[in-house]
């Protein structure tokens, strides 16, 4: 009996090992994307009116009403200040590349600052003339 109970928690410690603890589990979760903001200048939200953003432990998409799903993965250092977050885009625009950022949930909004591709990460969240530096608002969907 003592065998078979051991037995059943090496197996729970070794599926709970398979899935790491989520450093930030405010990121976790579905967002409406709100705004978007490239080098000082709004972007027209026509290509993502209505996208979400969906954020897993390790993954990510945007999928917008109209056109292709936007997939990657993502690490995170939410220890930094401000808390630092890497994308690795699996297609689309920057198929391939790392974008360096910084992210902030306050509430229900994320906030979501990165540099393009090659480019030093952002150490604000805001969006300069001259730069490829993005600003994405999100709001939480329930």
């Amino acid at each position: 009996m003592k065998t078979a109970f051991s037995f059943l928690i090496c197996l729970a410690l070794m599926s709970c090992e398979r899935q790491p603890p989520v450093k930030d589990p405010a990121l976790i979760g579905n967002w409406l994307l709100l705004q978007i903001n490239r080098g000082g200048k709004d972007i027209d939200l026509d290509h993502l009116e209505g996208a979400v953003r969906k954020i897993g432990r390790r993954t990510y998409t945007i999928t917008p009403i109209r056109g292709n799903t936007i997939t990657g993965k993502y690490t995170i250092n939410p220890e930094a200040k401000p808390r630092t977050i890497e994308m690795l885009v699996d297609n689309g625009r920057f198929k391939g590349k790392t974008l360096k950022g910084i992210y902030r949930v306050v509430g229900d909004k994320l906030t979501i600052s990165f540099g393009g591709p090659g480019e030093d990460r952002p150490e604000a969240f805001d969006s300069k003339p001259g730069t490829e530096h993005t600003v994405a608002i999100h709001k939480k969907l329930e």
